[in-house]
């Protein structure tokens, strides 16, 4: 199944050289909805300046079972990590998508 929508970045619609909406496709779309998802769960701004091993590992842990809800993910191959720049980064595998 293909899947399209809207290009945003920094909460904006990204446009392109002609001025009209950038578009995402598949797998790409499936990344920008989790995005928003983790956003939208308000579980990152209690990672801000986080100390403890254990906090921060039971919100990753929260993180990773929210974005295993999305249907669209294979289950069991959701990995986030968080480094001490203060960046995460999601890795999953898409079911219709590689």
């Amino acid at each position: 199944m293909m899947r399209i929508d809207l290009n945003i970045v920094e909460q904006d619609l990204l446009l392109d050289a002609f001025q009209h909406a950038g578009q995402l496709s598949n797998a790409d779309v499936v990344a920008q909805d989790i995005k928003h998802r983790i956003i939208e769960s308000g579980l990152l701004p209690p990672l801000i300046k986080q100390r403890n091993t254990d906090a921060i590992a039971k919100l990753i842990t929260e993180l990773e079972l929210l974005v295993e809800q999305d249907t669209r993910i294979v289950p069991g191959t959701v990995k986030i990590i968080a480094f001490k720049t203060g960046l995460i980064d999601v890795y999953a595998d898409t079911k219709d998508y590689k």
